[in-house]
């Protein structure tokens, strides 16, 4: 898993991406949703326990499926009992693991009517692949213009899409009359010279995102060393931005 649970769930149910536990922040004296934040520290902790727990006892009881699997294939027996008792102890775990997630993301929901899940306005993040954490996220933060967005990929972003060397500012995203632009590039000063490179344009904001984490990692390769993106086929410019 690449966040914590709690990150992960919510990023899954609600395509928000975040980075820390952001309600620790609310500690407002006498503010009724400051006891919706307290509550919701505890639910996250209640459900970390649980998917921990839960992490552990699948990883037992497949660690035992595999062991079984020889006997049966190389000695024709199997240990029955075992599997039965850790099965009924597993569905348990997942009962229990359900519950704490329906608390959390309940609790996180009425949080959430009441505050945003960034301070600064100017910065937010965003996940890859709406729903799935599995594609990383990454962070935007406004230009001096406030019209465009420069975006910084986490390691789980550039792992995901095969980038080896990529550490920091990968491009920027604006939304124009065609779509979401983005313009490849590592540093912010050769934005507008010949060294960045602009990308066709995407539908929305997580597709500008990934044509941008897409390109970097075609440039790494031996065909992608030195091209750019006019030099691309129709497929290839397709496939950037999908």
């Amino acid at each position: 898993m690449p966040y914590d649970p709690v990150l992960a769930a919510i990023a899954t149910a609600t395509n928000e991406a975040l980075t820390e536990h952001v309600w620790n922040y609310d500690t407002t004296d006498g503010d009724p949703v400051t006891d919706i934040a307290a509550g919701l520290t505890r639910a996250a902790s209640e459900f970390i326990t649980a998917a921990d727990m839960l992490t552990r006892a699948l990883t037992q009881v497949a660690d035992l499926c595999r062991r079984n699997l020889v006997t049966v294939t190389g000695h024709a027996t199997v240990y029955p009992g075992t599997l039965r008792s850790d099965a009924t102890g597993l569905n348990q775990l997942i009962e229990r693991f359900d519950h704490h997630r329906e608390t959390l993301l309940t609790l996180y929901g009425l949080w959430r009517r009441h505050r945003p899940t960034s301070r600064d306005l100017r910065r937010h993040h965003l996940l890859v692949q709406p729903y799935d954490p599995d594609h990383g996220m990454v962070t935007l933060a406004t230009d001096e213009t406030g019209l465009a967005w420069f975006v910084v990929a986490d390691p789980t972003a550039t792992a995901a899409y095969g980038l080896t060397t990529l550490g920091g500012v990968i491009g920027s995203i604006w939304s124009s009359r065609d779509g979401w632009q983005a313009t490849a590039f590592t540093d912010p000063t050769h934005r507008n010279t010949p060294q960045a490179h602009q990308l066709p344009p995407a539908a929305d904001e997580h597709a500008a995102c990934r044509a941008l984490l897409r390109w970097w990692a075609f440039q790494q390769t031996p065909n992608g060393a030195g091209r750019t993106p006019a030099d691309l086929t129709p497929d290839q410019r397709a496939a950037l931005i999908a």
